[in-house]
Formats: structure tokens, C-alpha cells, sequence
């Protein structure tokens, strides 16, 4: 198994690494026979650079007994290692499964040279399996002749006492991801700022654009910091509704989504690349264009008393049907199991 683990005090926090760390998890408690290799082992300064050569090492000790390697990564891992680890399962004839994070390899693969698009074509696409995060990815490579196999972002049911039961709505609105223009903050201050001290708009997340740090000590009361993992559904779980106005170029099914879903907040989102797929307008929550702050005050206003209870359990009720991390892993690990009888 490799992939990155999550590191908070380096910064690596993002969605893959706890769609990383779910999936170990429930290997450990399966009791799974597994070996983890971490991609991020050295998580900062020019020691960065030799991250490479360490997952090289270990699978090369580790492929001796293996039947199957497991890589999780994201664009760096589809350029460098996959070519690689691709040669060793041939080597020690062991099987080779790639899972890419995010929805936009399809994007990036296209700005390869031809040579590196050779590459790809005769390693990646030709993977023992090649896991997909999206629908739209899915029908992207239908006809690449790759063993494509849908894997979906997932996260764990809730312990029942973290769950909104009746709780009234409150105007109570959250942001949790990345700090950065791309993720539609800007929009998202705006209207606030429209909406006034009816409403409720916090922020959470680690910032990656440094102007961010001096507006938010203009707006102290919005950005409330950054969130270990383990402390997301207990803070969730105080609002109604998640904004995630994002056009961010590798969105694939943002984890926040997932985790609002599965305290039963509703989700204010954009039609932008795969979110469609999982926000079910007016229904689930409500879909905005990309950068309309116009649309986005418009959609908060739209929750209210009368509605808001109907919004929470469509939530609740997609989550447990499409979303729980024990179906959506066991279904990616029978198809694993089933390479090797």
C-alpha cells in the first residue's frame, strides 16, 4: 500500500491523504495483510526530494512477497512512480493497481509530451486496475481499453451522538478546505458581507494564498482556523449547511462533501467538473454557477425552517447509500481480491 500519509504538522492534511488514511484503516481492521509504504515520509525542505527513491526501496524489499502493488497518488505519482512501480510488477510478478486522487488526470495527462503520453498509455492504462474518483472520469477512459473501475471518495458513518437529530436551522453556514482563490473565497466573503449578522460564515482550513492572512484579520469573527481531522464532524455538526463554491482545477468529489452528508448538512456547491454527480440540486443542496456571488447569497437564502428539515435527511439518506467508507472500500478491495483468486 502506498501513498501519503497525513502529517499536520508539515501541512499534509489535505482530502488525499485522509482518503488515504481511511483506506488503511480499514485494512487494519479487517486484518488485512498489508505492508504501507508513505510518499510523503520526508514532508518538507529539499529532503522532499528523495521521497522517490525511499518508495523505490521499500518496494523492492516489500515485492518479494507481495501479490499486489497498491499505489494512491496524485499528478506527481502518475508522471514518476507509476512508470516505475508498473516495471516491478512485471519484475516480480505481482499486480499493479493505481487509484489517482482527484478528478482532473485527464487534464494534466494532456499537457504530456508525446512521450510521455506513450508512457502512460502503456503503463497506467494498461494497470492491473486503474481506479477512477469520478463518473466523469469513468466515461473519459471507457474506451481506452484500461481496467477502469470506479472509487469513490468515502468517508465513516458517524457515532450516533454527532448526529443533527432536530436540531432547529439556524443560519449556521461553513466553508472547510483549502485556502485559495480557486476555491471561491472571495464569493464567499462577499457574501457574507451581503447577508449580514443573520447569518453565520466560518472558515476553516489551511491557508495557501498569503493575502488571505490579512483579510482574515480584517474579518476575525469568519476564519476560525484549521481542523485536525478527528475534530471535523464534532465542529460540523454545529452548522447547517456546508459552501464549497469552488472552481478549482482538480476537484473530483471533495471529501467536506462526503462528511457534511454524513451529519446530514445539506451542501451549496458548484456545477463545476464532477460535483453535479454527488450534489443532487435541490435536493441533497443546491448547485451555483462558478465565481456568482450573485447565485451563492441567493442559494443561503434559500434554506429555511420549512425546508431545511427535508434537504438534512436527503443528505443523510444519499451518504448512507452512496458514500459510507466500509461499502465503498470492501467494493474496491473485492475487485483487488479478485486479481489474485
Amino acid at each position: 500500500m502506498i501513498g501519503p500519509v497525513t502529517n499536520v504538522a508539515a501541512g499534509l492534511i489535505g482530502g488525499a491523504t485522509i482518503s488515504f488514511g481511511y483506506l488503511i484503516n480499514y485494512l487494519k481492521e479487517t486484518g488485512a495483510d498489508f505492508r504501507l509504504i508513505n510518499t510523503q515520509q520526508i514532508p518538507t525542505g529539499l529532503g522532499r526530494m528523495l521521497n522517490p527513491f525511499y518508495v523505490i526501496f521499500k518496494v523492492m524489499i516489500y515485492a518479494l512477497w507481495s501479490d499486489v502493488i497498491f499505489l494512491n497518488s496524485s499528478r506527481g505519482g502518475t508522471k514518476y512512480l507509476v512508470p516505475l512501480l508498473y516495471f516491478f510488477s512485471k519484475i516480480f510478478n505481482t499486480k499493479f493497481v493505481f487509484r489517482p486522487f482527484g478528478g482532473d488526470i485527464k487534464d494534466y495527462t494532456a499537457q504530456y509530451n508525446p512521450w510521455q503520453k506513450w508512457i502512460f498509455k502503456n503503463t497506467v492504462l494498461k494497470a492491473d486496475i486503474f481506479f477512477l474518483q469520478t463518473k466523469e472520469l469513468m466515461e473519459y477512459y471507457a474506451n481506452s481499453n484500461a481496467n477502469t473501475i470506479q472509487f469513490s471518495t468515502s468517508r465513516r458513518k458517524p457515532i450516533d451522538n454527532l448526529l443533527r437529530g432536530d436540531r432547529p436551522y439556524n443560519r449556521r453556514f461553513v466553508y472547510l478546505g483549502f485556502i485559495n482563490q480557486a476555491k471561491g473565497i472571495d464569493h464567499l466573503l462577499a457574501a457574507a458581507k451581503e447577508l449580514g449578522d443573520d447569518y453565520t460564515v466560518h472558515i476553516y482550513g489551511p491557508i495557501k494564498e498569503e493575502r488571505y492572512h490579512a483579510i482574515f484579520k480584517a474579518h476575525p469573527a469568519i476564519y476560525q482556523g484549521v481542523l485536525n481531522k478527528e475534530k471535523v464532524l464534532s465542529t460540523l455538526r454545529f452548522y447547517d449547511v456546508l459552501v464549497l463554491p469552488t472552481h478549482y482545477r482538480g476537484e473530483g468529489y471533495p471529501g467536506a462533501i462526503i462528511e457534511a452528508y454524513s451529519l446530514g448538512l445539506p451542501v451549496i456547491s458548484t456545477r463545476w467538473k464532477a460535483i453535479p454527480e454527488i450534489v443532487q440540486d435541490r435536493t441533497t443542496g443546491l448547485l451555483i454557477d462558478p465565481e456568482s456571488t450573485e447565485q451563492l447569497v441567493s442559494a443561503m437564502k434559500n434554506f429555511d425552517k420549512n425546508n431545511y428539515q427535508e434537504y438534512s435527511e436527503q443528505a443523510i439518506n444519499y451518504f448512507e447509500n452512496h458514500f459510507d467508507v466500509n461499502l465503498v472500500t470492501e467494493r474496491a478491495l473485492t475487485e483487488i481480491k479478485g486479481l489474485v483468486g
